[in-house]
């Protein structure tokens, strides 16, 4: 009977481990949504600091969007190159003149080694920040 107690014993302490694991992986769940969020706000906050740099009037959300709108349509039309290639060198002038550093891409060691599935969501959102 001695071998029924010990599997009981490691049935109980692979139970525990388990559950352990569970509550782990649900708190790392929740420092990367919080982490997501932190990144989107922090994106908004640059695009609305860039815009204001750029002289545009902050008050014309509407001419804003339409300009927005326009660009997209442009970038995923058929000359989507060109207007990509022009987008970037006004960027990279624009930047340059303002002292504007580009966007870092954040390294392994700052994405971690978690959930692969989640961390390429997070990086593919990462590296599209800004050229989009």
């Amino acid at each position: 009977m001695a071998g029924t107690k010990t599997l009981h014993r490691l049935e109980k302490k692979f139970s525990f481990l388990q559950q352990k694991q569970e509550e782990t992986m649900a708190k790392i769940r929740q420092e990367m949504k919080r982490t997501k969020k932190e990144i989107e706000v922090q994106r908004l906050d640059f695009i609305a600091q860039t815009i204001k740099k750029t002289g545009f009037p902050m008050d014309k959300t509407v001419l804003l969007v339409g300009a927005v709108l326009d660009a997209k349509e442009k970038i995923e039309g058929m000359e989507s190159t060109v207007a990509i290639n022009r987008y970037i060198a006004l960027y990279n002038d624009f930047a340059a003149k303002h002292g504007i550093q580009d966007f870092e891409e954040p390294t392994e060691e700052e994405v971690g080694m978690g959930n692969p599935i989640e961390q390429n969501e997070l990086s593919s959102e990462v590296s599209s920040y800004g050229r989009e």
